[in-house]
């Protein structure tokens, strides 16, 4: 369905599919026959580009929570990672650590964010920054980009400044090069490794719909471009990357996507969901449906942004249950807005601890394995995270399996998500032998 306003999909009946669009001047879209699942995505990708491998240590383990506050936060968490030897290759600064949001300055928080990163960087941590798409008023870049006409819309909302804000426009070539600018003189030049580039719908605070829906863009009518705002801005992060230097390879983590981000080095998330088990058990079969669109990089916020308190019992049991399912997703990444302000391994308390851990090495174990599925991603097209139906098509039983799925071509998933089990049925595919991982027992 190859149209950039917003659509809609309606296949609730079993024999029926509609899908209309709110812009469209004629029924446009393309029919890939595989009939292999793989063919057809590899035939998506071969029209809308392949996805680059990223850095090693970006499948590695993430800490991120909302959020780090200082560099000496930063730098401690990172430190104590090192002294207790639990595996960490990423620790993730998520918003506010500017001094007003568009104004890519440190805080007084952050005295010497170069030393930051040098230290992290000694120590073998990344570091990936929040950087928003969103401009307050009263700052020098504000009244420069608005004087270049740098902006489609002034947002009303008011939650965290008195005037609100103002969106850049990533239709417009020589804004996103102004934008890449100053994540680059900000950021990239002092050693930064990664963008979390978050709110890329783009939608905010107190807005119920797209912003681009009642406001022009460079290309023209914004209802009619709704939809490509998020492969506009992250192109312009990802090409500006590239043609500054050839030494470090793109990252970036971004709330929405769009066909054909995944060739500009783009990770998609599941975006601010609850701490339950529920919504918890969902994140699985949206991973896979996400997968099948041929996009192949997919993550959630292991634990739920929202809610969850690490003293809780039964948040414990659902933080190590999200844990064990990411240890198994193509990026493996913590986050959540927690009470108390805690989110690292060691604050679920000793038991849980040791479970964490030892999931955390076991992704670490399975590194050769991952890096070498990388590679098949980039070099022919695979996705990671697979559906049953991808490998085992002639089965008729795994049509409606949506909590079971290959990890790569030899690992089947099976994560446990019913409160206060401590087992599960599962079902072992037809035409294969299967091993469990754990005993090497046969089936």
């Amino acid at each position: 369905w190859n149209n950039d306003s917003v659509s809609k999909f309606n296949n609730r009946f079993v024999h029926y599919l509609y899908v209309s669009s709110d812009v469209a001047d004629t029924i446009d879209y393309y029919f890939f026959y595989g009939p292999e699942f793989d063919r057809i995505i590899a035939d998506y990708r071969e029209l809308t580009g392949a996805a680059p491998m990223f850095g090693k240590w970006a499948y590695g383990f993430w800490q991120c929570k909302n959020k780090y506050t200082s560099q000496e936060q930063i730098l401690d968490v990172a430190s104590k990672y090192r002294e207790l030897h639990i595996p960490i290759d990423n620790i993730v600064q998520d918003w506010f650590w500017w001094t007003s949001t568009g104004e890519f300055v440190f805080n007084r928080h952050y005295p010497d964010p170069k030393g930051m990163i040098d230290d992290l960087h000694r120590e073998h941590v990344h570091i990936m920054f929040s950087i928003w798409p969103f401009f307050y008023p009263g700052t020098p870049t504000y009244e420069d980009m608005d004087k270049r006409g740098y902006f489609i819309a002034r947002t009303p909302v008011k939650a965290f400044h008195p005037r609100g804000s103002a969106l850049y426009d990533a239709f417009n070539p020589q804004a996103r090069k102004y934008y890449w600018n100053l994540v680059d003189k900000s950021l990239f030049q002092i050693g930064a490794d990664a963008w979390w580039m978050d709110t890329t719908e783009p939608e905010t605070e107190g807005v119920a719909e797209n912003l681009l829906l009642s406001h022009k863009v460079a290309a023209g009518n914004g209802a009619r471009f709704a939809n490509l705002y998020p492969l506009m801005t992250t192109s312009g992060v990802s090409t500006g990357q590239r043609a500054e230097s050839d030494k470090k390879r793109v990252f970036i983590l971004s709330r929405s996507a769009f066909s054909g981000i995944q060739r500009y080095g783009v990770t998609a998330w599941s975006g601010d969901v609850l701490a339950d088990f529920e919504t918890y058990k969902r994140q699985i079969s949206a991973a896979l449906n996400f997968e099948l669109s041929g996009i192949p990089y997919w993550t959630s916020d292991i634990g739920g942004f929202i809610l969850g308190h690490p003293d809780d019992p039964r948040y414990r049991e659902l933080f190590v249950r999200w844990f064990q399912f990411g240890t198994f997703c193509p990026i493996f990444r913590v986050h959540g807005t927690r009470a108390p302000d805690t989110n690292e391994l060691w604050s679920y308390g000793p038991d849980a601890q040791s479970i964490l851990v030892s999931f955390d090495k076991l992704r670490y174990r399975l590194m050769p394995y991952i890096y070498s599925m990388a590679w098949m991603i980039t070099s022919r097209s695979y996705t990671p995270m697979r559906p049953l139906v991808m490998d085992f098509p002639a089965d008729r039983r795994v049509l409606n399996i949506g909590d079971q799925y290959m990890f790569g071509p030899a690992i089947l998933v099976n994560p446990v998500t019913e409160e206060g089990a401590t087992k599960r049925h599962l079902y072992l595919p037809a035409g294969a032998t299967w091993y469990d991982f754990w005993t090497g027992a046969g089936q």
